[in-house]
């Protein structure tokens, strides 16, 4: 049985929200007729538990039982009626009462299928999701201007499991592009292995801004001119990563401070190696102008994504 399920109509929401909706061929022996529990998001703020069919995989795919997810910032806007990311051929946002949708796109998951195509992994391979989609990892013949020059990341039709209308990892399974699945060869539990993207995330950051030209810089020749404070607003999940690959990967031994609100967060900042700051007690700014004798720092990261921030950026 061979199956086709338009891009276009799936970018616009017209399709049924729970199926796999991007070009498929031959469904495997997992019949999409057979259901799943999800959790899904059907208004602002209105998630619920229900029973919906089991995505379609098709011969270039790969069917994942889903281990663990992780809750990032975008989920929680997208939740709150802050953000929509599903839109349709005018840009337009498609609302969740007319699409409902699947959120998670920080997955790791086992593989319990693949599709006919799928000859480098296996049922029971343990794997982490790069939740994009491009013209490269759907295998379509003709790519966009972007893709054919070696920018899939910049896909004119791009979209994301799990933020685009797409259904995500808060579910039973999720069948995806096998192209999009990093396999795991070690032992770590499934709570650690789904940090990968948000850690790709980081790693990516910093090694764009430190391939930047700058007047400061952690690895310069002239003591005058590396970094000798660097400065993260908020300890959450990012900001905790960025200390460790400040302090691991990069080998920064200088001054780090992480501003931060929350008294848990805090203690774990301190204990991967930076000072921390209580912005909610002291001005963030007198408090940078005072650790650096006026200098201020010469790296900012803002991990928190809250805009008082840009307005006091020391």
């Amino acid at each position: 049985m061979r199956r086709s399920i338009s891009t276009e109509n799936s970018r616009s929401g017209r399709n049924s929200p729970y199926l796999f909706d991007h070009p498929v061929e031959e469904e495997s022996s997992m019949s999409d007729s057979k259901m799943m529990k999800a959790s899904v998001l059907e208004a602002t703020r209105t998630m619920k538990i229900q029973d919906v069919p089991i995505p379609i995989m098709g011969r270039r795919d790969a069917m994942i039982r889903v281990d663990a997810v992780g809750l990032c910032g975008s989920d929680y806007h997208i939740y709150t009626g802050e953000a929509n990311y599903h839109v349709d051929e005018r840009g337009l946002p498609v609302p969740l009462e007319v699409h409902p949708q699947i959120l998670g796109h920080e997955v790791t998951g086992t593989i319990v299928d693949v599709g006919d195509d799928v000859d480098d992994l296996a049922s029971g391979d343990r794997v982490v999701i790069d939740q994009g989609l491009s013209c490269v990892s759907e295998g379509k013949e003709h790519l966009c201007e972007y893709c054919s020059s070696g920018f899939s990341h910049q896909c004119e039709w791009y979209r994301e499991f799990g933020i685009t209308g797409l259904p995500g990892g808060l579910a039973e399974f999720i069948a995806v592009p096998a192209v999009n699945l990093i396999q795991v060869h070690s032992d770590r539990p499934a709570v650690e292995t789904v940090m990968t993207e948000p850690l790709a995330c980081v790693l990516h950051s910093l090694e764009t801004v430190m391939a930047a030209p700058a007047r400061y810089q952690f690895n310069a020749v002239d003591p005058d001119q590396r970094v000798r404070c660097a400065l993260i607003c908020g300890a959450g999940p990012a900001g905790l990563l960025f200390i460790q690959a400040l302090r691991k990967i990069y080998n920064y031994q200088g001054s780090l401070v992480v501003s931060e609100p929350d008294p848990v967060k805090r203690k774990l900042a301190d204990e991967y190696g930076a000072e921390t700051i209580d912005p909610g007690s002291i001005d963030l700014v007198d408090e940078m102008l005072t650790r650096t004798g006026g200098r201020r720092c010469e790296f900012f990261i803002d991990a928190a994504g809250v805009g008082l921030i840009f307005e006091q950026i020391p």
